[in-house]
C-alpha cells in the first residue's frame, strides 16, 4: 500500500510542476520554449519513475506534446525520432536477433559456460569483464550489441522469470554498466571523449592524446567496474538454486550441437566484418550505418526470416529510446538544459571545491536525461568558464565533465547499452533506478577523491 500511495504522490506532484512551468511567466534568460520543454521533461521523467504508463507510451506522449506545445515544429520533432541512435539500436538488436536464433549464442554461451567456475559471482564477474574489457576498443554501443544475445541465452537457458529473476537482473546490468563504464576509458568508447578533447585544444590548444587519456581515465574506471561488480552481486542475490550443476548440465550440452550449420557460418563471417568496422572504420562509416546494413545482408543472405526479427525484438525499447532523444533533443535546442546550467552556476560561490561537485552533480543529472555527447556538450563551456575565474587546469575539467557525462547507470534513455539491457524485459525499472542512484553516488565521490588526491601525483595537476 505505501508503495502504491508513493507512486501516486509522485504522480501528482510530476503533474503538478508540469503544470506550474506551463502557465508561471518565463524566467529571464530562458524561452517560453525552454520553459514548457522543461514542464514536458518533468512529466515524462515522472512518468518513466513510477511507470503509470508503459516507457515506450510515456515517450511517444513526449514526442506529441513538444508540437502541441509549440516547443519544437511537429516536422523537426519527428525528423529527431530519426536519430541515428534509434537506428543503431534497431540494426543492433536485429543482428542480436540472427545471433540468438540461427544458434550462434547458444554455441557461445554453452562454450563460456564450460571455461568458468559455474558460480554466480563468477558468471557476472566474467560478463562486467568482457563487457567492460571489449568497450576499451570499441564502442559500448557495439560492445552491448555483441554481448546481448549470450546473456540472453544464459538467462534463458536457466527458465528465469522475467521482471522477478535477481540473476537475470544481475546478468543484464553487469552486461550494460561494464560496456558504460569501459565506454569513458579511451577514445574507442564513446562520442563524448572525443568532443570533450576537441573542446579543450578549440578552447585553449591543449591536446590530449589517446594514451594520456587512457592512463587518467583507467585510474578511475578501473576500480569503478569492480565496485559495480559488487554493488550487483550485493544487491541482487540469486535466487538460482543448484547453479553449479544446472549449468554444468548446460555446458555438457555444446559437444551435442552437432556441426556449425551454413546459416551460423555465414552470420559468423558477417558479425566479424560488423565487428571490424566499428573498431577500424568508424571514423569512415558510422556504426549506425554498420548495424543497418548489418541487418539488411542478414535477410540478403536468407539467414533468419522476418517472423524471427519479429517474435525477438522489444520493439517498445525502440520507441522508448527514440522519444527520450526527441524530449532531450528539446531541452537543447530551445535552450532549456544550457539555462538550467548557467542558473545553478551563477548563485555558487567561488569555491574550487564547491564548484568541482557542483559540475559533477549537473554533469551527471544531466547525462541520465540526455545523450552524454550533450551533457558535455552544454557543461564543459560553462565550466571552463567559471574554471578560468578559479585558475583551474581546463585539462582536470575536461577530465570531470567528460568522465562523468560519460557515466549513466539508472535510466535506459541515458546510455545506449542501458537500452539494450532493458530490450531483454528482465529488468524493472525502479529497482534499477535504486541500485543505480546508488551507483551514482559512488562514482562521484570516487571522482572528486580521484581528481584531488591522485591525478595531482601523476603529473595532473589541479590549478594552472
Amino acid at each position: 500500500m505505501a508503495k502504491i500511495n508513493l507512486r501516486k504522490t509522485l504522480l501528482l506532484v510530476g503533474i503538478l510542476i508540469f503544470l506550474l512551468l506551463i502557465f508561471i511567466p518565463t524566467p529571464e534568460g530562458l524561452s517560453v520554449e525552454g520553459k514548457r520543454a522543461l514542464a514536458i521533461f518533468t512529466l515524462c521523467l515522472t512518468l518513466w519513475v513510477t511507470n503509470y504508463l508503459p516507457l515506450a507510451i510515456t515517450s511517444i506522449l513526449g514526442i506529441a506534446l513538444i508540437p502541441l506545445f509549440n516547443v519544437l515544429p511537429a516536422v523537426d520533432t519527428f525528423a529527431i525520432f530519426g536519430n541515428r541512435a534509434v537506428f543503431f539500436i534497431l540494426g543492433a538488436l536485429i543482428i542480436a536477433a540472427a545471433i540468438y536464433k540461427t544458434g550462434i549464442a547458444r554455441r557461445v554461451s554453452y562454450l563460456f559456460i564450460s571455461k568458468i567456475d559455474n558460480s554466480f559471482e563468477n558468471i557476472i564477474l566474467s560478463i562486467i569483464g568482457i563487457s567492460y574489457t571489449l568497450s576499451l576498443i570499441m564502442p559500448e554501443h557495439a560492445v552491448a550489441a555483441i554481448l546481448f544475445p549470450i546473456v540472453f541465452q544464459i538467462v534463458e537457458s536457466l527458465k528465469l522469470t522475467p521482471l522477478e529473476s535477481n540473476f537475470a537482473k544481475a546478468a543484464f546490468l553487469a552486461l550494460a554498466w561494464g560496456a558504460v563504464v569501459g565506454g569513458i576509458t579511451t577514445f574507442l568508447g564513446g562520442a563524448r571523449n572525443i568532443l570533450a578533447v576537441g573542446l579543450l585544444e578549440n578552447t585553449y590548444g591543449i591536446n590530449i592524446t589517446f594514451m594520456e587519456w587512457a592512463k587518467f581515465s583507467i585510474i578511475y574506471s578501473l576500480p569503478l567496474v569492480i565496485i559495480s561488480y559488487y554493488v550487483i552481486i550485493y544487491y541482487f542475490k540469486t535466487e538460482v538454486k543448484n547453479i553449479k550443476q544446472r549449468l554444468n548440465t548446460i555446458g555438457q550440452q555444446y559437444h551435442e550441437l552437432g556441426p556449425i550449420s551454413r546459416d551460423e557460418k555465414l552470420l559468423s563471417v558477417l558479425f566479424l566484418i560488423i565487428i571490424g568496422s566499428w573498431m577500424f572504420l568508424s571514423g569512415t562509416v558510422d556504426i549506425s550505418v554498420t548495424a543497418i546494413l548489418g541487418g539488411v545482408l542478414i535477410f540478403v543472405f536468407d539467414i533468419i526470416s522476418w517472423e524471427d526479427i519479429e517474435s525477438y525484438i522489444n520493439w517498445g525499447i525502440i520507441l522508448m529510446y527514440g522519444g527520450a532523444i526527441v524530449i532531450a533533443t528539446s531541452l537543447t535546442r530551445t535552450g532549456a538544459a544550457e539555462w538550467l546550467s548557467e542558473s545553478i552556476f551563477q548563485v555558487l560561490p567561488q569555491s574550487t571545491i564547491l564548484m568541482v561537485i557542483v559540475i559533477i552533480i549537473i554533469t551527471k543529472f544531466l547525462t541520465e536525461g540526455v545523450s552524454n555527447v550533450a551533457a558535455v556538450a552544454i557543461v564543459l563551456p560553462i565550466a571552463f568558464s567559471m574554471g578560468n575565474i578559479l585558475g583551474l587546469n581546463p585539462m582536470i575539467i575536461t577530465y570531470i565533465v567528460a568522465l562523468t557525462g560519460g557515466l549513466a547507470f539508472m535510466l535506459p534513455m541515458g546510455a545506449p547499452p542501458n537500452a539494450i539491457a532493458f530490450s531483454s524485459g528482465y529488468l524493472e525499472l525502479n529497482e534499477v533506478i535504486k541500485v543505480g542512484l546508488i551507483l551514482n553516488l559512488i562514482s562521484m565521490v570516487l571522482l572528486y577523491i580521484i581528481a584531488f588526491s591522485i591525478w595531482p601525483m601523476l603529473g595532473l595537476k589541479l590549478f594552472i
